[in-house]
């Protein structure tokens, strides 16, 4: 909403100033080009600006992006590592248990040969001789190596998951570090990712407020134009007559402004801008031609302004008053032959045709307008 209140505070007081302060007789059109001229360059450096911002926010948030990837991907070797310590800890108690149950085994065998009441080994060896007692002795040897055997195996089956469960308690270690770092790196990215969208609020809310004051200062120019060719045709009425032989009915005709081609690549109205991609009125017609082609006076008059530069898009451009509130435009010219002041003729050359200022291709670009409204030059040629 700030956004939006600025531009608009700014419309309301360069209008409020338009319509209180101004002095037509102090300010003149080239100076509203000249401002015209440096808002937009003042909104151009933003928009580069803006674009350079975005930019970054769309690498940021690329790389926050692929953080999030390498977390989930680690967290998921986290999971499965804890999964594997846990089932590690299973298989070292069923190990554990075994062992508990043969050396218990073991032990009631040992206790049953050695310690078994009124059977001993020396009552074996009085009763059933030395050859049974040998035997019997063998038989227990090789029952108790068997058994030790068994315990040995079942020792160093635990000692190898043990041995295994501590290098995965090592690994998830590892990994839950690797996560910490990522989640810390991922936090540094947003906060720059935020920064920077504020950033680009507010350069946008800058490019808002140069181009509503470009707007105004249109208006002014407009508005001075209109104001001081009402002057020169109170001052020239006199002559009104031998100045232009049309009427604001349209019924007279202006020269051809290009002698040397008849193509016309766009028409008055709205169209798309083929620059800005945007729907906006096209003031005149343009009339495609071979780069330095000679432009002429549409009509005896007066040129009014004969500027060099971008100028809002026109580039090189020349206005000529003909009287009774007619002015012609002559657009995009690579170079210009007269100055403001000049009195020129009806079919003088008076400019070079080119693609200065908003152009994309050799072409004149030529505006009627009566009192400062812009009228189709297809009625008047």
């Amino acid at each position: 909403m700030k956004r939006k209140i600025l531009p608009i505070l700014v419309v309301c007081i360069l209008i409020a100033g338009l319509c209180g302060s101004v002095s037509y007789g102090v300010e003149s059109v080239s100076d509203y080009q000249k401002q015209i001229q440096n808002k937009k360059s003042q909104s151009n450096d933003a928009k580069n600006q803006l674009e350079q911002v975005e930019g970054q926010i769309d690498t940021a948030m690329q790389e926050v992006e692929d953080l999030n990837s390498s977390i989930s991907s680690v967290e998921a070797e986290i999971d499965e590592l804890t999964k594997n310590v846990e089932e590690l800890n299973e298989s070292i108690a069923v190990k554990e248990k075994d062992l508990n149950e043969k050396q218990a085994l073991l032990d009631e065998r040992l206790s049953a040969a050695y310690m078994n009441e009124n059977n001993t080994y020396l009552e074996a060896f009085f009763t059933g001789g030395f050859i049974n007692f040998v035997s019997n002795y063998d038989m227990i040897k090789q029952i108790a190596e068997y058994d030790n055997n068994l315990i040995n195996e079942v020792k160093e089956v635990k000692t190898n998951l043990e041995n295994e469960k501590t290098k995965k308690e090592n690994a998830k270690i590892e990994k839950e570090e690797k996560s910490k770092e990522l989640k810390n790196l991922k936090e540094e990215k947003q906060k720059k990712v935020n920064n920077l969208t504020e950033e680009q609020k507010k350069i946008q809310a800058q490019i808002d407020e140069y181009d509503a004051q470009m707007k105004v200062l249109e208006q002014k120019e407009k508005a001075l134009i209109a104001s001081q060719q009402q002057q020169q045709a109170k001052s020239s009425a006199t002559s009104t007559s031998s100045r232009a032989t049309y009427s604001t009915s349209g019924s007279a005709k202006f020269a051809w402004p290009v002698p040397s081609s008849r193509t016309i690549t766009s028409n008055y109205g709205y169209r798309i801008h083929p620059i800005s991609g945007t729907k906006k009125l096209h003031a005149g017609i343009d009339i495609g031609a071979a780069g330095g082609s000679d432009i002429i006076a549409a009509a005896d008059g007066t040129v009014y302004l004969a500027s060099f530069g971008y100028n809002g898009g026109y580039g090189n451009y020349i206005i000529i008053d003909h009287g009774n509130g007619y002015t012609t435009r002559y657009a995009h010219c690579s170079n210009l032959y007269v100055t403001a002041g000049t009195k020129v003729s009806r079919g003088q050359t008076i400019a070079a045709v080119g693609s200065t200022g908003a152009s994309t291709g050799n072409h004149c670009h030529f505006e009627v307008r009566i009192n400062g409204e812009s009228q189709n030059p297809i009625n008047y040629l």
